[in-house]
């Protein structure tokens, strides 16, 4: 529930500060006809306003490979109290690991993410 001194337009108010379109999923798991255990990403939401700031980011180099990792925020322009640390976000093509969900004042989700690539 939204507290009483956030007035709802607020967000509604700030569309331009939303440039990006953010698809929120969830992994599922089903048994196939031969038993075997199938993991299919299914929409939570999708098209939702978004801003996507990079925050940093680090090269990682094995022996045989190496590898970025880098840690985005992600501000969603409404309240997703269904969004759980599970989940994946993909915004522009880029998918993006979500590593923790916050609702400050229940007025709007933040995800700290990361992709790696």
């Amino acid at each position: 529930m939204r507290p009483a001194f956030v007035d709802p337009r607020l967000m509604q108010s700030l569309s331009s500060h939303f440039p990006s379109l953010c698809q929120v999923q969830y992994l599922t798991e089903t048994v196939d006809a031969d038993g075997q255990v199938v993991t299919v990403w299914k929409d939570r939401h999708v098209a939702v306003p978004c801003n996507v700031t990079s925050l940093k980011g680090k090269e990682i180099r094995g022996p045989n490979q190496t590898y970025v990792v880098a840690t985005t925020a992600i501000a969603l322009q409404d309240y997703y109290p269904d969004i759980v640390e599970s989940d994946r976000a993909i915004v522009g093509g880029t998918t993006y690991d979500i590593l923790l969900v916050e609702s400050p004042l229940s007025t709007m989700t933040r995800l700290s993410c990361e992709v790696v690539r």
